[in-house]
């Protein structure tokens, strides 16, 4: 039996899954380290990589077992080779489209499997029009359709940013990952995760030092202090809202600021129909008159920068903003607020327009908070869009995190997922 790991990116996590997986059953491991061709293109890589598999098919004993994987595949499983092809002179797999996916694929050492694996290779040449997907040059093997199962276990499911976190609740062998522009962060992090769990033998999904010593509604640490962060998270989303708050407390002892945390809905707000995010205003002009500033910080939101402090991005404005990412004025996950008269009034304006609502059951029903916010404070004399902070200063979003990123948005993830990178730049800050 051959594993072989082909990687066409810089990827030691799938590395060491796949040599941990072959180790197991005493396979032999064969590591092809092409990182320097990442950004190649398809011609380049598909070549290579179709050359190896039949090169190494030529070369192996009749009827032996080949599994290729590439950076994009995790083994989750302990499914032995023999016992996964069963039979079958090839598995391949669709995981989410209507042809296969080639991220890890079973061989068997067949006549008929090499002239049919020939053919791929001919396909695979500079001046042969490719296909627009690699799994479309493997149309002449049939592929088993999504969800298959073999011995109780799906073959293999997706994984993406925002998708759901499937790998982690069904049993499966193993796990792909789908290419996606901002996908490399999320697989060091997954596959950090994956190998970590497994090699202590402890769930998917499962977080040290996540849980708080402190479950009520509502806690406040260092009150009365200048400088105030509030936040909320509620129990549906608490597997990062825990990790958030652990960070919050962390950062807000070392400066001496007070923290608010709500980790349900206030009762005295709370009409059971109202999503949390639609509480800022409400919550901003409860703590404002009590502070010289209070800060909103989402509940998916990391200070990563732990010794920076808020005074820094005060900049002798009166209310604090930063870009969005996207089309918006700027982003409401992370605003600051000086104690002034138009502040506060500016907070019963936005819990007036919003009041009007018929919908406000989910963060995005009626576009979410975020716009009654830009219009609100548009509307001021002295808003000047130019003073607004860039993202790359602080509320930054995690596809851009560095070093020394101030605060860190998780935005336009799948909520374990946020908690699971969450959990990885956690570890990463204590290790630069």
């Amino acid at each position: 039996m051959i594993v072989i790991s082909l990687l066409f990116d810089h990827a030691p996590g799938a590395l060491a899954n796949h040599r941990r997986y072959a180790r197991m059953h005493g396979y032999r491991h064969v590591e092809i380290d092409l990182s320097e061709l990442s950004g190649s293109s398809a011609h380049v890589l598909w070549m290579f990589k179709y050359e190896t598999l039949l090169q190494t098919l030529t070369k192996a004993d009749p009827g032996e077992i080949i599994m290729l994987l590439t950076q994009n595949a995790a083994i989750i499983g302990t499914m032995p080779l023999p016992e996964l092809l069963d039979n079958r002179d090839w598995l391949l797999t669709c995981v989410e489209k209507g042809h296969p996916q080639t991220d890890l694929q079973v061989w068997r050492n067949t006549e008929e499997v090499r002239r049919k694996l020939y053919k791929v290779v001919t396909h695979c040449r500079f001046s042969v029009e490719l296909p627009a997907d690699e799994g479309l040059l493997l149309c002449e093997f049939d592929a088993l359709p999504p969800q298959t199962m073999i011995g109780k276990v799906h073959v293999a499911v997706p994984a993406a940013v925002s998708l759901e976190s499937v790998w982690a609740k069904w049993p499966a062998f193993s796990v792909c990952i789908r290419e996606e522009p901002q996908h490399r962060r999320f697989r060091t992090a997954l596959f950090e995760h994956i190998n970590q769990r497994l090699a202590r033998g402890l769930p998917f999904l499962s977080f040290f030092d996540a849980d708080t010593d402190d479950t009520s509604a509502r806690s406040v640490y260092q009150p009365g202090q200048p400088i105030a962060v509030v936040t909320l998270y509620t129990p549906n989303v608490a597997r990062y809202g825990r990790i958030a708050e652990a960070n919050f407390r962390r950062y807000c002892a070392r400066h001496g600021y007070t923290l608010y945390v709500h980790r349900a809905i206030p009762a005295h707000l709370n009409d059971g129909k109202t999503a949390g995010n639609w509480l800022k205003p409400a919550l901003l002009r409860e703590y404002l008159p009590h502070h010289e500033w209070v800060f909103w910080v989402d509940a998916d939101v990391l200070f990563n920068d732990m010794n920076r402090t808020l005074e820094s991005i005060m900049q002798g404005q009166d209310a604090l903003f930063a870009r969005d990412v996207g089309t918006w004025t700027f982003n409401s996950g992370i605003m600051g607020f000086r104690r002034t008269h138009p502040n506060y009034d500016a907070f019963h304006y936005i819990l007036h327009a919003c009041s009007q609502l018929d919908d406000k059951s989910s963060v995005y029903a009626n576009m979410g908070d975020q716009p009654f916010f830009i219009r609100e404070f548009e509307s001021h004399a002295d808003f000047d869009a130019t003073r607004i902070a860039s993202f790359i200063e602080w509320n930054t979003p995690w596809i851009y995190r560095r070093a020394d990123s101030f605060m860190v948005h998780y935005i336009g993830m799948w909520e374990d997922h946020k908690a699971l990178l969450m959990d990885y730049d956690m570890t990463q800050s204590a290790r630069e």
